[in-house]
């Protein structure tokens, strides 16, 4: 009779204890399954916030490009002027293609038109300037 009893209470807490166990592991399970949606989670999170990043870069790369060929093009205004200065005319390689260059197209070597343009490039409260800031 005592071995029985003692094989049935061994058979309980063997029951108990594959109970005790399962409930552990159903735990751990949900702990694990929680935790790997919390790395996706942040994985997402890091993406666009990486993505963000990469388009803030690109966009600034492109105002780059936009400032250095308005730089360029004041550059060139800037040397066609001093082209034109009557002080400096032997800045002009050869003076008689330069009036044979007037002659053919006097607007383009309007200095007056020049000066206005470049006030213009130059001015901060311009349309030009705003509507560029605008795009970028």
């Amino acid at each position: 009779l005592k071995r029985r009893d003692s094989i049935e209470y061994a058979t309980e807490m063997e029951l108990e204890c594959a109970k005790e166990m399962k409930n552990k592991l159903s735990a751990h399970q949900d702990t694990i399954s929680v935790l790997k949606q919390q790395k996706d989670a942040q994985i997402k999170l890091y993406k666009s916030r990486e993505d963000k990043e990469i388009e803030k870069v690109i966009d600034l790369e492109n105002k780059v490009k936009v400032l250095d060929n308005i730089v360029y093009k004041t550059g060139q205004t800037v040397q066609i002027m001093n082209m034109l200065n009557n002080k400096c005319r032997t800045s002009f390689v050869k003076p008689e293609y330069l009036k044979k260059l007037k002659q053919a197209n006097p607007r383009l070597y309007d200095i007056g038109f020049y000066n206005d343009n470049l006030a213009l490039m130059l001015s901060p409260e311009s349309d030009e300037v705003i509507r560029l800031e605008k795009e970028s």
